[in-house]
This record gives structure tokens, sequence and C-alpha cells, in this order.
């Protein structure tokens, strides 16, 4: 596919300290691409965006502190980042071509972009794999948890295990995890509608509202996770 391009990407203008960010901190800028073997570099693809992850960790990379963290900050007037699955519409790279499904780890949040082929890798069909379990189960999401539980925790079948921040994209990874290993696994969460979807969905032995909860060694005793004096 060679030709022009009109292309939308996000572009952090300034940092959001606190709070949510907003237009004063994100703009949608819109450029054209010259797609054809004399723009586009050897080595590299032209990829069209299907679907992007939207992680917790990314508001983090807004601040412009650094405090610590494992990725750096975003830089100003660039493009934010985040992992991204996409079809490849053009290529100048012998071991990719066009229509392959790939994924990129740091994709910019455009519906276009230029990417050089060592940063991809590709998604093979799957009849029992989706493409978007690659963003999620099979993503930072479902890494983390399995980091957590099964590398770090490693929790036995007959153990209790209790999670905070349950209903999120980690947590509710962490908690299956744990039923598999056979845990008795109780949750917190912020609302009285995800402690249902905990019970129900998620098939977690118990969960609490922690806004509801105050004292969290009773809340932890009524789940029968503290043994009552």
């Amino acid at each position: 596919m060679a030709g022009m391009l009109e292309v939308k990407e996000w572009v952090l203008i300034s940092y959001a300290d606190e709070g949510l960010p907003t237009t004063d901190h994100l703009q949608l800028r819109e450029r054209k691409l010259v797609v054809d073997d004399g723009s586009i570099p050897e080595g590299h693809v032209v990829v069209r965006l299907l679907w992007l992850s939207i992680d917790p960790y990314l508001r983090s990379r807004m601040t412009g502190r650094s405090d610590g963290l494992y990725v750096s900050q975003f830089e100003l007037n660039e493009v934010i980042e985040s992992f991204g699955i996409g079809r490849i519409i053009f290529s100048k790279a012998d071991s990719y071509q066009i229509g392959d499904i790939v994924i990129n780890p740091f994709s910019p949040v455009s519906d276009y972009c230029v990417i050089p082929v060592h940063g991809l890798r590709k998604i093979q069909a799957d009849a029992e794999i989706s493409h978007l379990d690659y963003l999620n189960a099979l993503g930072v999401p479902g890494f983390s948890a399995w980091v957590g539980m099964c590398i770090i925790g490693d929790p036995k079948p007959g153990d209790n295990v209790f999670i905070t921040a349950a209903a999120g994209g980690v947590g509710v990874f962490a908690g299956q995890l744990a039923k598999i290993k056979g845990c008795r696994v109780v949750g917190s969460t912020g609302t009285d509608e995800k402690v249902q979807l905990l019970k129900v969905e998620f098939k977690y032995d118990d969960a609490f509202n922690y806004k509801k909860e105050p004292d969290l060694d009773a809340a932890l005793s009524k789940c029968g996770l503290i043994a009552k004096a």
C-alpha cells in the first residue's frame, strides 16, 4: 500500500501532576505520512493500529516525576505510547509481510506509524487465543499477575490469599491464578457492584467494599482470613 496517509496521533503537551489528564495535557495532532520505497527506511514497516492497551501505569508516565518508576516519563510534544496490536500495510523488511498481525510494546497512540521491526513480534493465528488476549491475559496485566502470584507469592493449595484492587486489570487475573492453585481467595474493591463482580464473574470466595470497612482486620476476620481472638 503506497501513497499518502492522513495520520491522527495523541501528543503529550504538558505534564499532569495530579488529577485526570485533559485536553490541557493531551492533544490530538494530525499529519500526513508518505508511504513509498523512498520514504520508509530499510528494516521498517508501516503499521495500522487495531487495538491499544490502556494500562494504569501510563498515568504515572504523565506526571513529569520519575518517582523511582521502572519506565521513563513521556517526553513533552511527543506521541505517547503503549502496548498495541496492528496490521502491517507496507513493509521494507524481508521477514515481515503485508497483512502480518504484530504486537508492539511501544506502539505510538496513532492510527498509523512507521516502526523498526526489531521491536515487533508476530502474532500467529490460533483458534483458542484471540488477538485481544495478547493485551490482557497474555499482556501486561496478566504477566504482572502471573509474576506476583506464581513466581513471587507461589501459594499452595489450601492457602488463604487476599488481593487488594481485586477488580483491577491485574487483580482479576491474580485471583483466578490463585483459584487455579487451589487457594481460598478474598478480594477488596471500591464499589458494591465490583464486589458482586468478583464473587459471581471471577469466582472469588469472598470480597468486600473497603470504603465501607474502616477496620481492615475486622473485614478480613469476617471473611475468615484472621482468626477471631
